[in-house]
């Protein structure tokens, strides 16, 4: 045994595999440094966001009831829809609508911005919006289309104004619109004629109860009756609600062909910053307070930390010494034997 730990292979191998059981134990302290501090804990990483409201419904399905009970967004403005590129119809440009954007930056933005209020005094001009500040002037309004290119050339007459012209055609939409208007009101006219029916029966069906014998089939008979028009009146009820709106859509698609609209925002080259110092000031003093904050905390509570991070390191590097030094002493054993 002697002769085998005086072999240099030998006394390399135990060396080796020392400093190996050392690698692991600072391994070790590593890891156990690393969970503490919650680096490695995945919080992020692993947070399903599809997980907030597993119940909450759907676009698709609340689309899906819309349609289903024939109802519709009322409050938002009637935007064409843009038709897809297989989506073609003949006669695709006999309806049409037009719309501008003017956007920019001008020097001149006190005189355009009045040019927006002089319009509005327009009764051929009807405004849905028109926000003011001192740096910036938008607004949506409407133009009778034979007016249009005049109030697009006083717009665009500004330095720095520029416009976008977009023209989309609904000539598929309007024509969908009555398609599916007629078919509603042949359904409609069914459910009338069907629902008279009913009724009819069952008033001849009342008029038997009172002398017929068999109580429980005629009360049976009735009772279908009413059910099939509490059904047949639920029916009207939701087809007249459909073509109440697809008549308002009719409507607003009318009254849109006879329109341009404009959609203005524009802001002015050289915004003005009122109290401007005074920000400044402010906002030094927030800076101030809030580095002294901070430099309250360090002293305080991150030095607090700092101390019991070097006690916990300094207990740390005891126990490696110790074990240093119990292996020290077990290799000085071997060697000498």
């Amino acid at each position: 045994m002697p002769s085998l730990l005086q072999n240099k292979y030998v006394r390399f191998a135990g060396i080796g595999i020392l400093l190996l059981i050392g690698l692991v134990i600072f391994w070790g302290i590593v890891n156990l440094f690393s969970s503490s501090t919650g680096l490695n804990d995945g919080s992020f990483d692993s947070y399903d966001y599809n997980a907030v409201s597993p119940t909450a419904p759907s676009y698709a399905g609340k689309m899906a009831v819309t349609e289903e009970m024939g109802l519709s967004d009322r409050d938002a403005m009637y935007y064409p829809p843009v038709p897809a590129p297989n989506g073609y119809t003949s006669e695709l440009e006999t309806y049409e609508t037009t719309s501008y954007l003017v956007s920019g930056k001008t020097k001149q933005f006190n005189e355009f911005c009045n040019t927006i209020k002089n319009l509005k005094a327009d009764t051929e001009i009807h405004f849905k919006s028109l926000n003011e500040s001192t740096n910036n002037c938008n607004s949506i309004f409407y133009v009778v289309e034979n007016k249009s290119e005049n109030v697009l050339g006083t717009l665009a007459g500004y330095q720095g104004v520029e416009y976008t012209r977009n023209t989309s055609s609904v000539t598929k939409h309007k024509q969908q619109l009555q398609s599916q208007t007629s078919i509603l009101q042949q359904q409609l006219a069914s459910v009338e004629r069907s629902l008279t029916t009913a009724e009819t029966q069952l008033n001849n069906l009342t008029d038997f109860y009172l002398t017929s014998d068999d109580v429980a089939t005629l009360s049976k008979r009735v009772n279908e009756s009413l059910a099939l028009i509490d059904q047949l009146t639920q029916r009207k009820i939701s087809l007249t609600s459909q073509l109440n709106n697809l008549y308002q859509q009719s409507a607003d698609l009318d009254e849109r062909l006879g329109v341009v609209e404009f959609s203005v925002n524009v802001s002015r080259s050289n915004p003005i910053f009122l109290n401007k110092d005074s920000q400044k000031w402010e906002r030094a003093w927030d800076e101030l307070r809030d580095a002294y904050t901070d430099t309250l905390i360090g002293l305080s509570a991150f030095f607090g930390i700092f101390i019991l991070w070097t006690l916990r390191l300094a207990i740390y590097g005891i126990v490696l010494l110790l074990l240093a030094r119990g292996l020290w002493k077990l290799i000085k054993l071997l060697w000498n034997k």
